[in-house]
């Protein structure tokens, strides 16, 4: 491939020398027959389509020049320095056109035609003391904020105050200037905050910036846009009393107000140890209706499940402190799937004043914040998308006494977050997400990969790159094209025969966006399968145990068999994470322990065991 490059560009060479006219040269070859000669990793942005070209001051003019010309324009000189900028013809790469010039004589340098940004600074006085801002390069990403749509973030909590300067300009509002807010405890449209802790929160979200008061929020500020407090409003949901407590009915009647009112992030800085299904069903349909649901993982200190960060349709946000290490007080575990900074955060308080909390309710509103600014200025994004952009692009973090947080999560960064979801409005897609369904199967079955955008694919359609680190065990197709108009689209994993458990890492790549995912592959297990859990007592009284018993069809092989266990809520009804069948044995038992709970009612939970992709559920009745 070099040799065919280097041929061409001496055939270009002899011809410039021996006078030979342009139209005597070959066409440029089609960039597929030439070996990729990328810019060395940069991730600065630069103006596609164009060079700059710094000629030798010594060497003679004329040729450089005429090389210019046959891979584009000169639009502007700087004569002073010998730089060119070049714009290239439509059919000619920068990577092509660079290698090109680079190997002509009197050529001294080429390079991307970069862009440069002011680095915004606000003159919020507090800025200084807002360490998580600079932690998560909210600056950084002020620079880039273009917005397109408003965006609204419902603020769960004790209420927002009014009054409070640093806050009145970045309500949503009606049309005869009420705020915009709801009061679920006493069904009123009064959200004014009785406690402080709301407001804290909605100043971490979105205190007005640069307005040379106070401090700076998350979301957004940029200098060159014209009303940027307008793109991101907040809408004050009071559902805490002022002694920051609140009923399930409150918090669920405030999500559900929440969605039907418009809000398009939801930021709850509250929770509880007992899940709920009135709570699980109000999420549910917040998120069904496009919405965003983060909420704080507690302040526990343990991996205990909290409600509602623990449900799958939430994300669950764990504090960090100044030096990106998780905090002794956050909760930690496989369920939380993003940290932010929530130890000593300076920010808006009651009674027009400031205050420096700590907590998961801290870290909780960075992300609310950050989600609110990205969709503002890519407002195409769905919220499974935004979600993904989100927990994908965030900066490493220091575990806590090996404490950790959900394999591959990080701590927020808005500013990796904002690039990864493309142009203003959304319009420019990369490549989001990638999945596996399954993502385990027994060798000689299939799998389904589906690679996601972060918006609907252009004209032509999007196509991303597929690969597996072993494909003699999982093969897939070598890309995807995902159709015009779409965002998503499904490709089929081969998988064949194996002796031992194999997990093998799918790879789609799209630019210089990659994403990975885990496929594991099985031998077979023989006659050998689940063929019942089943659960005595039936029903017990809270605080009481049961017994759990799984069962295979046939003895368990040579190494034995390894169940896995699931509870639907492990706050109510605990099981172990997983059971072994010794070789030999077809059943064994676990306990299931309950907690007792004096204000619960009867409450069912279903606990399901899981071998071979096969699983298998029973029933158990709590009574408080």
């Amino acid at each position: 491939m070099l040799k065919q490059f280097e041929k061409w560009v001496s055939s270009f060479l002899a011809c410039l020398l021996v006078g030979g006219a342009f139209a005597q040269f070959p066409n440029l070859p089609p960039q597929d027959d030439l070996e990729p000669l990328p810019f060395p990793d940069q991730p600065a942005e630069f103006v596609p389509g164009e060079l700059v070209v710094g000629l030798d001051p010594v060497e003679p003019k004329a040729l450089p020049l005429q090389a210019i010309a046959f891979v584009g324009t000169v639009v502007e000189t700087i004569p002073q320095i010998g730089v060119y900028r070049v714009v290239l013809a439509p059919h000619i790469s920068m990577d092509d056109a660079k290698a090109f010039l680079e190997a002509i004589p009197g050529v001294e340098y080429v390079e991307p035609n970069y862009i440069y940004r002011a680095f915004a600074t606000p003159n919020d006085p507090g800025y200084g003391q807002q360490y998580g801002l600079q932690r998560i390069q909210a600056n950084l990403a002020w620079d880039l904020w273009q917005p397109q749509a408003v965006r609204y973030i419902a603020i769960i909590d004790t209420g927002i105050d009014y009054n409070h300067s640093d806050l009145t300009n970045k309500f949503r509002r009606h049309s005869n200037g009420q705020i915009y807010g709801y009061n679920t405890l006493n069904n009123t449209t009064n959200a004014n905050d009785d406690n402080g802790h709301g407001t804290h929160c909605a100043g971490i979200a979105a205190a007005e910036i640069n307005n040379g008061i106070g401090v700076a929020g998350v979301a957004a500020w940029n200098p060159a846009v014209s009303g940027y407090n307008a793109y991101v409003q907040l809408m004050p949901v009071k559902v805490l009393d002022a002694n920051g407590s609140g009923s399930l009915t409150a918090v669920a009647n405030g999500i559900t107000w929440a969605a039907d009112n418009g809000a398009h992030v939801l930021s709850l800085s509250l929770g509880g140890a007992s899940g709920s299904t009135a709570l699980s069903n109000a999420v549910t349909y917040a998120w069904n209706r496009g919405c965003l649901i983060v909420a704080a993982a507690g302040n526990g200190g343990s991996s205990s499940p909290q409600y509602p960060a623990y449900y799958t349709n939430v994300i669950a946000v764990a504090a960090t402190d100044s030096s990106d290490r998780l905090t002794s007080f956050s909760q930690y575990g496989s369920w939380v799937d993003i940290a932010a900074p929530g130890a000593s955060i300076y920010s808006t308080y009651r009674g027009n004043s400031y205050a420096t909390l700590s907590g998961t309710s801290m870290a909780c509103p960075h992300v609310s914040g950050a989600a609110a600014l990205v969709w503002s200025h890519a407002p195409n994004l769905t919220n499974q998308q935004l979600r993904a952009i989100l927990e994908q692009n965030v900066d490493p973090y220091q575990p806590y006494s090996g404490r950790t947080i959900a394999s591959g999560a990080g701590r927020l960064n808005v500013y990796r977050a904002l690039q990864a979801a493309g142009g203003g409005g959304g319009t420019t897609p990369s490549l989001s997400n990638l999945t596996l369904n399954p993502s385990t199967v027994v060798g000689g079955n299939s799998s389904t990969g589906t690679v996601t955008l972060t918006a609907a694919a252009p004209s032509g359609g999007f196509t991303v790159q597929l690969s597996s680190s072993n494909p003699s065990v999982a093969s897939v197709p070598g890309s995807i094209t995902v159709p015009a108009g779409q965002s998503s689209a499904s490709f089929t994993i081969a998988t064949q025969q194996v002796s031992s458990t194999t997990q093998v890492t799918i790879t789609a790549s799209a630019g210089s966006v990659s994403r990975q995912a885990t496929l594991t592959v099985n031998p077979p297990s023989g006659s050998v399968s689940l063929e019942s859990l089943t659960i005595s007592p039936t029903s017990v009284w809270g605080g009481s145990s049961a017994t759990g018993t799984v069962t295979l069809n046939a003895p368990a092989p040579a190494g034995g068999v390894v169940v896995q266990l699931r509870s639907s809520n492990s706050g109510a009804a605990s099981v172990p994470s997983s059971i072994t069948i010794p070789a030999g044995q077809r059943s064994v038992s676990f306990t299931i322990r309950t907690t007792a709970c004096w204000y619960c009612f009867v409450r069912t939970v279903t606990i399901t065991a899981t071998y071979n992709g096969v699983s298998r559920s029973a029933s158990l009745t709590i009574w408080f």
